[in-house]
């Protein structure tokens, strides 16, 4: 979002001033000095596009990325919502933000985690209204400043106050890493790892291994056996059985017990992940890395605009306080 932010200040910190309705004016106004003393980094040259057109495209593209955030946000406080339908979630608010049920006292209602999916949706329809009105109304007779206005579509507004919730939610949350893994060695996110691993290691055709996991994964669920307590005598047998359907010439399970156990452990799996982006603790160490730095990037942007925001302010009330006291 900040990169579509900076691409789109480029676009829309274009001055429309000197063009008058249309077709520019019969005044000598000097629309490159305007511009600049208004703090602009450039022209909207062409005037049909200064006057008519940039009114709603400015705010198109403007309140399409708060939408992309907003949507995000939403889904991101869905999945941390979906742990209060748990009898025993391994990741919650502080309980000082949480409330308590007025008709069940054992629920605590993550109001925040509400509130800010509520503040989302306000802000995607307010982006919806915004592109309705440009849809709907003739070129031109668009206010585009309606679009952060608290009076009006309030994009802008809403949109600020949902990344303040946000921000309260992941500062809130709390997670239990022992509940964490006992979830994850509950059910078979990780049978996938035992084709993988026959593969990489052992050649075992990958359709073979898919095979071999998939039984593994009905003969354990028929019988409700997590992954780390499966017997490794009924692996044996379901590879053997895999083998013969595929007329493997080595029928024997390539994997030893270690092995077998390890592909199975949700921790080995994560610490054996490779390349970038992925959960692997190193390379998740290097994106914060590169995530913070690239914040610090954001904020050096944002304050270098806002500085050369206040220096055009100077500069137009330095040129104001000359045209008054000039005789």
């Amino acid at each position: 979002d900040s990169a579509r932010i900076r691409e789109a200040y480029a676009r829309v910190n274009l001055s429309p001033m000197g063009t008058a309705v249309l077709a520019n004016s019969s005044w000598s106004i000097n629309r490159e000095r305007l511009a600049q003393l208004l703090g602009f980094d450039g022209l909207i040259v062409n005037s049909l596009d200064a006057g008519q057109i940039s009114t709603y495209d400015i705010p198109i593209e403007a309140t399409s990325i708060a939408s992309s955030t907003a949507i995000r946000v939403g889904a991101f406080m869905q999945d941390v919502h979906t742990q209060y339908h748990q009898t025993r979630p391994w990741l919650l608010l502080a309980s000082s933000k949480t409330y308590t049920s007025s008709a069940m006292p054992q629920k605590a209602n993550p109001g925040i985690i509400q509130n800010t999916r509520a503040k989302a949706s306000d802000v995607v329809s307010s982006a919806q209204a915004s592109l309705w009105r440009a849809h709907n109304v003739t070129p031109g007779m668009i206010d585009y400043k309606n679009t952060w206005s608290p009076a009006s579509a309030k994009t802008f507004v809403q949109a600020v106050e949902m990344l303040q919730q946000f921000t309260d939610v992941l500062d809130s949350l709390r997670i239990d890493p022992a509940r964490a893994l006992e979830e994850l060695e509950s059910e078979w996110t990780t049978s996938m790892e035992l084709a993988e691993a026959l593969q990489r290691s052992h050649g075992v055709p990958f359709r073979v291994g898919h095979h071999f996991a998939s039984d593994v994964v009905l003969f354990a669920k028929e019988r409700n056996i997590r992954p780390k307590d499966f017997p490794y005598a009924e692996a044996v047998k379901i590879y053997r059985e895999a083998g013969k359907k595929y007329d493997l010439k080595e029928q024997r399970l390539p994997l030893s017990e270690k092995e077998f156990r390890r592909a199975l452990s949700p921790a080995e799996m994560v610490v054996t992940r490779t390349g970038t982006g992925g959960p692997q603790p190193r390379e998740v160490q290097r994106m914060i890395a590169a995530g913070t730095d690239s914040l610090a990037k954001d904020r050096a942007w944002a304050g270098d605009a806002r500085q050369r925001l206040l220096s055009a302010e100077a500069a137009l009330n330095a040129a104001f306080a000359t045209l008054v006291a000039a005789p």
